[in-house]
């Protein structure tokens, strides 16, 4: 039976060896690799197979290859950050929502622009209030582009997470979700929904979903009460993809 270790490729092999050397602290930044064919020696493979090796740590951010040079080991980049809003509210992150309002809205010249329309445009537009246990969290608004004959289920529309209600609404496949974070001051209407104090400042998380072809899908605005719900990002740099 072949083991584990002979199933994967060997360049594959030679960059993760690489990457544990950084990650370790033994090859530091800065510092030049072997040569390619340095490297075919020890691992006893060809000069392509190594470049492809090489190419998996680049693409990874963990080397910079110079032309005429060599490779040179680059420190991982931590500046990146994945937020999980699914697991973002207080205590354990289990939101409950409870659907308020679904309704078609036509001509919207705000919505229709961020919605990429040129022409008429027809959105639907899903409100929910979300609950940790009893306390209201955040009211979260949808807005997805009308597709005639794909009616949306109760289901989808209170416990599909946006990307998901995108993918299950729309013909194009999303790819890219936007996101941009601000602050704003409770409206009188937001404060009753939320029990909270008209004026109170909130977090707004305002998300934008685009096909391959850069078209928004749609767009997602959730305003968070201030003391109810914390946003959670962990930095995964590139190298994780090794």
């Amino acid at each position: 039976m072949r083991s584990r270790e002979n199933l994967i490729p060997v360049y594959y092999r030679l960059a993760e060896d690489v990457k544990k050397q950084i990650e370790s602290g033994e090859l530091k930044d800065g510092d030049l690799l072997p040569t390619e064919a340095q490297l075919g020696e020890k691992y006893a493979i060809s000069r392509m197979t190594v470049r492809q090796g090489l190419a998996l740590l680049a693409e990874a951010g963990l080397i910079d290859t110079v032309k005429g040079k060599g490779s040179f080991v680059t420190r991982p980049r931590l500046n990146q950050l994945v937020i999980d809003l699914k697991h973002s509210a207080a205590n354990n992150g289990q939101l409950r929502p409870k659907l308020l309002a679904v309704n078609l809205i036509r001509n919207n010249p705000e919505l229709a622009n961020d919605l990429g329309f040129t022409g008429e445009s027809n959105v639907i537009t899903v409100k929910q209030l979300l609950f940790n246990e009893s306390m209201p969290v955040a009211i979260e608004e949808k807005f997805l582009r009308y597709q005639k004959g794909k009616p949306l289920l109760e289901t989808q529309l209170e416990y599909a997470d946006f990307p998901e209600l995108i993918a299950k609404h729309q013909e194009s496949v999303p790819v890219r979700n936007d996101m941009v974070i601000s602050v704003a001051a409770l409206s009188a209407e937001q404060a009753k929904l939320l029990e909270a104090d008209e004026a109170l400042p909130a977090l707004v998380i305002k998300q934008v979903i685009y096909s391959k072809d850069d078209i928004p899908l749609g767009v997602s605005v959730t305003l968070c009460h201030k003391d109810r719900f914390e946003l959670k990002a962990t930095s995964y740099p590139l190298s994780g993809r090794l």
